[in-house]
């Protein structure tokens, strides 16, 4: 849910958005109107060359000041999210207002001196440049109601997703609690109430807001020289136009193994559920998860092999030997040094939230990692509990804390990741590690002899079901992670019109996913509103690849590292060769182009599917065995999008 730089624009682009709701946002724009002025005239003198060494000197002090505002904008939100109160809201407000004035002229200046590309102009501070211009999720409209309109809109938008609930029998059900009977219920009554519940309130009241700010957004985007805010999105993001395209190559690529999968899947949901058509579509309420991309939450149902004793609860094992929340930490840091990586600061120890407070403050336990802007404060807020999966939260959001440290270095612009896919994939490439046999057996958290008095039988089903677990995640998200922004470019473009929304929807995921809507749609529903990434408006093909990358990420490093055996089964754990590659690779933040960075890190300059396919393939073999004699993939005649 990050623009182009993972954790500076998130930050800008937030506080601008609450911006709109401070009482005095009339006046700052008046004043953003006076600085743009000077902006223009400026530009007609400004030249980025050799001769001229403007650019350069306006691009650190420029940088200087982008510092400041991160840190002021991590220390209002770390504050915030720690303590929630009036008084720190307002302080989110005050520093948003900050930010605003300073954010669009900053734009617009880059954008003068990028008016000039014939005159030869260092490499770095071109690429400053061109990150200084693609700072938020939106560019700068000429008309000041414009850009207003979009933050409120976006805001309005947010709001209803937030406060969205259903009553039902005098019971009132929010968001989690309608997710909770998704994944926990086998009654199907019970799951198309939940699922109906939760797209008919919340998608149609964000469609009419939803039309308009795409109207507003390119708008923006034709002020700056895009023929859509798509193009715009594009160019932020990955620096290049033809994004369609390589993620068509990647879902092509990944379509086998998905038949197989959803096929296996279709038929154990007949099994159970008369609604199911053995050779057609699978209801979209039936799969675990509201939207439908991530269908683990049902292995109940759909793991082939009884879990037995080839399991060993990691959960168990956690709290028998006494783990607290700050031991948790100290195992997951162990991980990175392990790899040659730092250690966490003194800092990150003195300031860190591990644990819900105990003095009846209101606080967010949404897990987040913060990064101030300096060389040694960088914090993670958790309310941690002594499960499995928290530890493997605490080893991703460190992951990040990593990351910060290894581009702190860089100047405040090029404090990111490569591109806006390349944060979620390496983090992602980590938990592949920590949650594997072979890393739990090393840290003491699996018997050392537990796997040793299996037979081969039970090895083998225990493998099937490790890699059927993490396919119902990772595969089965692919349809519904390209789906999400092909249908938005084709909106953008006005291939798609609102009276389309919903059946074009639903076109895409039967056509791509073999999924379809469980109960009746008109043009009144926006099924896609109740997704937050819409109504937030936080652009989405970065998942798509990251879930993708990671798997060539993980190759990468295990090749690195000399692991002998099948991929799922490595662990990079006290290899600090695997280490070595990829701090090399974080250090250079977003500095390079990321198709420099992917070939020095991969020996590859695209994102590719091999990776992933030969995880999986063992899977695969047994899922092709299993849907012999059966319906494999759905019928897409008239269905194309």
């Amino acid at each position: 849910m990050k623009p182009r730089t993972p954790w500076v624009a998130i930050m800008l682009v937030g506080l601008m958005t609450e911006l709109a709701l401070s009482k005095d946002s009339h006046e700052k724009l008046k004043d953003i109107e006076k600085q743009l002025e000077g902006v223009k005239l400026a530009c007609i003198k400004r030249k980025c060359g050799t001769l001229n060494l403007d650019a350069k000197e306006w691009a650190r002090k420029t940088d200087d000041e982008l510092g400041v505002f991160l840190k002021n904008a991590a220390t209002s939100d770390w504050n915030y999210d720690t303590n929630i109160t009036d008084e720190n809201a307002r302080k989110i407000e005050e520093v948003a207002a900050d930010v605003e004035r300073w954010i669009i002229p900053v734009m617009k200046t880059a954008e003068c001196y990028l008016n000039h590309p014939k005159e030869s102009c260092d490499a770095t501070t071109f690429r400053m440049l061109r990150l200084f211009r693609q700072m938020t999720v939106v560019p700068p409209a000429k008309n000041a109601e414009t850009r207003q309109r979009i933050t409120r809109l976006i805001n309005e938008m947010r709001k209803i997703y937030a406060t969205s609930n259903v009553t039902r029998d005098e019971t009132v059900y929010k968001l989690s609690d309608l997710s909770d009977i998704l994944a926990k219920s086998r009654d199907n009554d019970e799951l198309l109430w939940a699922w109906g519940a939760w797209h008919n309130t919340t998608g149609r009241q964000v469609k009419k807001p939803y039309e308009e700010l795409v109207s507003k957004m390119n708008e923006a985007a034709k002020d700056n020289g895009y023929t859509d805010i798509g193009l715009y999105w594009k160019y932020a993001d990955y620096d290049r136009s033809d994004i369609e395209s390589e993620m068509e190559k990647l879902y092509k690529q990944t379509l086998p193994l998905y038949e197989q999968l959803h096929a296996y899947v279709r038929r154990k949901l007949a099994d159970r559920y008369k609604n199911v058509d053995r050779t057609g579509f699978i209801p979209a309420h039936l799969l675990g998860n509201m939207w439908a991309q991530d269908w683990e939450m049902i292995d109940d149902i759909l793991l082939p092999y009884p879990i037995s004793s080839s399991n060993y609860n990691v959960t168990q094992a956690l709290i028998s030997q006494g783990f607290t929340p700050e031991r948790m930490f100290r195992l997951a840091e162990q991980f990175f040094v392990s790899l040659g990586f730092e250690r966490m600061t003194s800092d990150f120890w003195k300031k860190s939230m591990f644990v819900r407070p105990t003095d009846n403050r209101t606080v967010d336990c949404q897990p987040f990692a913060f990064d101030f802007a300096s060389q040694t404060d960088f914090r993670i807020k958790m309310c941690t509990t002594i499960t499995s999966q928290d530890l493997l939260t605490i080893h991703l959001k460190m992951g990040y804390i990593e990351s910060f440290m290894q581009y702190r270095h860089q100047p405040f612009i090029f404090r990111s990741a490569a591109n806006a896919a390349f944060q979620e994939a390496i983090v992602s490439t980590v938990s592949m590690s920590v949650s594997s046999d072979a890393h739990l057996t090393s840290v003491g958290l699996i018997p050392s002899d537990h796997f040793s008095e299996l037979t081969q039988k039970l090895l083998y089903e225990k493998d099937i079901n490790f890699l059927m677990k993490s396919a119902l995640r990772r595969v089965a998200f692919l349809p519904f992670g390209y789906a999400m922004d092909k249908w938005r470019f084709k909106v953008f473009r006005g291939e798609i019109t609102p009276a389309d929304y919903t059946s074009s929807w639903w076109n895409m995921r039967e056509y791509y996913g073999g999924i379809t809507a469980p109960i009746p749609r008109s043009s009144d529903d926006f099924d896609l509103g109740a997704k937050y990434h819409i109504p937030a408006n936080v652009p989405y093909s970065r998942y798509f690849f990251s879930f993708v990358g990671q798997f060539q990420f993980h190759a990468a490093l295990c090749k690195e590292a000399g692991h002998k055996g099948p991929l799922y089964t490595c662990d990079i754990y006290r290899s600090t060769k695997a280490g070595n590659k990829l701090r090399s690779a974080l250090s250079l933040g977003s500095s390079r182009p990321s198709e420099e960075v992917l070939q020095a890190f991969t020996g590859q300059r695209s994102f590719k599917a091999d990776s992933m396919l030969e995880y999986f393939k063992p899977l695969d073999e047994w899922l092709k065995n299993e849907n012999k004699g059966h319906k494999v993939g759905w019928k897409r005649e008239g269905h194309r999008p």
